[in-house]
């Protein structure tokens, strides 16, 4: 790793080459005297290929402008935020072995990552990555913020991380962090160029602390350059951000402006009468006074006053097309982004919201389950003093069946409850069992079993894998 001067790299003054710099930390965030390597990455001419960089937004912009672009454009806005309320929308809900005991601890489960505010978090951590290309959460556990055992690991055991333990979760701009220490001299090791410990307003942060979540990894050779994040979205879409405004501003313009009157005069004779001051006043007068109720009086003999109107027809195609390369970015419908919904002979949107949808779970798969794992193993360690490894969670699927199709899928069942029934193949009491324990279903969790019937043993209400469900406030209230 080589921590050059720039003022080296080239002759040219140094203002040329200023934002060819990589990304540099605020004041405060490197304690003084501190410096932050970073690898040499561009040469002789790098004004002109940084600027073309910049307008094909495929180089970093920095946490300021990326600031600016997220909080005040409604587009960039849509973007992040509208993948950030997909994802967590229906959230999680936590499952394991179908007994009381468990039922009783996935309870306490679920209080606690109310307590720790987890989805909101985690909402906050996925608008990060769409805006800066990296979100940072926090474990606190009640440690001094320039302490040094905060430099040391955390480690998710009884030993090491008893009970109460757990203060709060609390997610961090990387704009307040910067890269202390990282492996830049074995590329066959997992660490390398992943930080191990990073500063935060100063104070020296170990990585199991201080947890990572990136979505869009850029190449290693990059990563000083993007403060060791991920690609932003919001700079992936700015190109097409900045043809839809140019775009939809050169429509305005052309509507605003789609006719011109023109005048045939005879100029010679207006400037010997009153002078190009006088035919200025007449144009001015007649723009003055020029609406759907007013007269303009010409001359019979030598003028012709005629209205030149430009073709408006498509432009509304041209205008949406330019919107819709915008969801191409985000790889999310035109209905979810806009509001807008598809038009045209027999347009649906339904299939496009399937497509979406499996999206948003290989996303939630990807983004949040590892940190969401280490979290929910924090909180277990939390309140119990032990890591329960019969409980994990899933997420709930966005994409739900309406009451039309539950009732057609229920007469299906029942018409092969049924054959089976008639066919021997199992008994009433048996179909019975089956309709209580039956997920989702008319009789879920009902008490069938009328005078004389004993319950079978498995008759516990059980999702897949025989795992007990939870039917709280998680799925029911969307918390």
């Amino acid at each position: 790793m080589r921590d050059t001067d720039w003022r080296e790299v080239d002759r040219r003054p140094v203002a040329s080459l200023e934002i060819a710099k990589p990304y540099q930390p605020i004041p405060g965030v490197i304690p003084d005297g501190q410096v932050l390597a970073m690898d040499s990455a561009y040469g002789p001419g790098v004004a002109q290929s940084i600027n073309n960089a910049i307008a094909d937004g495929v180089v970093f912009l920095g946490y300021p402008r990326l600031a600016e672009m997220w909080s005040q454009r409604v587009e960039y806005r849509h973007i992040v935020g509208t993948l950030s309320e997909e994802t967590t929308r229906e959230w999680i809900e936590f499952h394991g072995p179908s007994d009381e005991a468990k039922k009783e601890r996935i309870e306490q489960l679920e209080a606690e990552f109310v307590r720790l505010k987890v989805r909101e978090h985690f909402k906050m951590l996925s608008d990060l990555d769409g805006a800066f290309g990296i979100g940072q959460l926090f474990l606190n556990t009640g440690l001094p913020r320039l302490s040094d055992d905060l430099a040391t690991p955390l480690l998710l055991t009884p030993e090491t991380f008893p009970k109460g333990s757990l203060k709060e979760i609390v997610p961090i701009e990387p704009i307040w962090t910067s890269p202390n220490e990282y492996n830049s001299e074995n590329p066959l090791q997992l660490d390398f160029y992943r930080p191990t410990k990073w500063w935060v307003m100063g104070a020296t942060v170990h990585h199991t602390r201080l947890l990572r979540f990136v979505s869009r990894e850029p190449s290693q050779i990059l990563a000083p350059t993007y403060n060791f994040g991920g690609v932003p979205l919001i700079q992936l879409a700015k190109p097409y951000v900045d043809n839809w405004v140019r775009t939809r501003q050169s429509v305005s313009d052309l509507i605003n402006g789609c006719s011109i009157v023109s005048l045939r005069t005879d100029m010679v004779a207006v400037y010997e009468n009153a002078g190009i001051g006088g035919l200025i006043d007449r144009v001015q007068n007649f723009i003055k006074f020029r609406d759907n109720r007013g007269v303009f009086l010409s001359d019979k003999e030598s003028e012709e006053l005629q209205i030149l109107s430009a073709q408006l027809a498509g432009l509304d195609k041209l205008q949406n097309q330019a919107l819709e390369q915008i969801c191409v970015v985000a790889q999310m419908p035109l209905v979810k982004f806009s509001g807008i919904s598809p038009s045209g002979l027999n347009a649906s949107s339904e299939g496009e919201i399937r497509v979406w949808y499996d999206r948003v779970a290989a996303y939630q798969e990807a983004f949040f389950r590892p940190g969401l794992t280490h979290v929910m193993h924090a909180a277990m360690l939390n309140i119990w003093g032990e890591i329960d490894k019969d409980i994990d969670f899933r997420f709930i699927p966005l994409w739900q069946l309406d009451e039309a199709a539950k009732v057609a899928i229920a007469k299906a069942l029942a018409d092969t409850r049924a054959v089976y029934e008639e066919m021997g193949a199992v008994n009433n009491d048996e179909v019975r069992s089956s309709l209580r324990t039956d997920e989702d279903g008319l009789f879920d969790g009902a008490d069938l079993g009328g005078p004389g019937y004993e319950p079978m043993d498995h008759e516990v209400p059980q999702s897949e894998g025989g795992a007990l469900r939870s039917t709280s406030f998680i799925d029911k209230n969307g918390i």
